[in-house]
């Protein structure tokens, strides 16, 4: 019955454009509370879809517009929202994680926290950036609700509503969309304490360490080891030799939430690999079986298929052998963004 009453106090104040939060919520710099203010995109989803609006388009000139102001709504009726998720993709060349710049209560993966008062309802206001240098094409924001910690890469994870849609439209068409390229990469030999810069995300390029926490886990790709029998060798987070780091147990977390990857020598040549600009380039490559490559030296080209389905390259370009904190591969990638 309470519950039922609060669900009932939520659908009135949403339908007088007022919205509830709690005190001291620092989300409430993003609420808004002009009835009478306009938007130039507004998203409405609710979880039994009625009357929802999930996608808007707006056309943009990034020479007058810095910024569009889009009014986003998620209704649920018995699903607890915990977190909001917002991609950015500039001119196709793939989604990236999108953190807004107001002072919001926020996670350490840059999702916005909803408050447990409004985990039902959220209305917020939110200034999208009109990025300059887009000559043509569009700019696509996607936002999503989760139930607990998701994965900007996987919408479906932890799915709570979504996802809603707002492109800006700057006129004709996106080009092709090019790889993304991260060189001179090092991936330092692991220590036990999980403290060591072993393990790379294909998202940003950045390297990670274990005791970083859950809270980056989806970002966390492949790491790197040198094993007495398969020395030089790579494996997906998922299948990370236990033996070596338990990735389980440092991180609290279960093979569900951890990333995999599937790895096979290439007969691609180090020139091809310099030759690959753009992301249709790499679709020749099938789904290996393999999530762990051992016996790598320099010079080796590494095919892979990472757990989102996006096919690259890794090139070995040196190689300080050992197990010892001061050994390390270095690689350069190329990836489907």
């Amino acid at each position: 019955m309470k519950r039922n009453m609060k669900l009932g106090f939520m659908a009135a104040l949403l339908g007088g454009l007022m919205f509830f939060s709690s005190c001291g919520d620092d989300n409430e710099e993003i609420i808004p509370t002009n009835p009478d203010a306009t938007y130039d995109a507004m998203l409405r989803l609710t979880q039994d879809g009625t009357g929802d609006t999930t996608s808007a388009t707006v056309n943009v000139n990034a020479n007058t517009q810095n910024t569009i102001k889009a009014r986003v709504t998620f209704i649920t009726n018995d699903i607890d929202m915990k977190r909001l998720y917002i991609t950015q993709n500039e001119a196709g060349q793939g989604d990236e994680p999108f953190e807004i710049t107001a002072a919001v209560d926020k996670k350490a993966d840059g999702s916005i926290d909803i408050a447990g008062a409004n985990a039902n309802g959220i209305v917020y206001a939110l200034d999208l950036p009109v990025p300059s240098g887009i000559g043509s094409g569009t700019v696509v924001y996607q936002l999503w609700t989760t139930t607990g910690r998701g994965d900007y890469r996987d919408q479906n994870k932890r799915l709570a509503l979504g996802v809603g849609t707002i492109t800006l439209n700057y006129g004709g068409t996106n080009s092709a969309a090019t790889v993304k390229s991260y060189s001179a990469k090092m991936l330092a030999a692991p220590l036990a304490d999980g403290t060591s810069k072993t393990f790379i995300s294909l998202l940003n390029g950045d390297i990670y360490t274990i005791k970083q926490g859950a809270e980056y886990a989806a970002f966390w790709d492949f790491g790197y080891y040198y094993g007495a029998q398969g020395l030089a060798s790579l494996a997906s987070t998922q299948s990370y030799p236990s033996s070596i780091i338990d990735v389980n147990t440092l991180s609290g977390l279960t093979d569900d939430d951890l990333n995999k990857a599937y790895f096979d020598i290439s007969t691609t040549t180090s020139a091809e690999f310099d030759a690959i600009t753009t992301a249709g380039q790499l679709d020749f490559i099938v789904k290996p079986t393999d999530q762990v490559i051992n016996n790598l030296s320099i010079g080796d080209i590494i095919e892979f298929v990472d757990a989102y389905g996006k096919k690259g390259l890794i090139k070995v370009t040196d190689l300080a052998p050992g197990n010892g904190s001061g050994d390390f591969i270095e690689i350069s990638i190329k990836v489907q963004p």
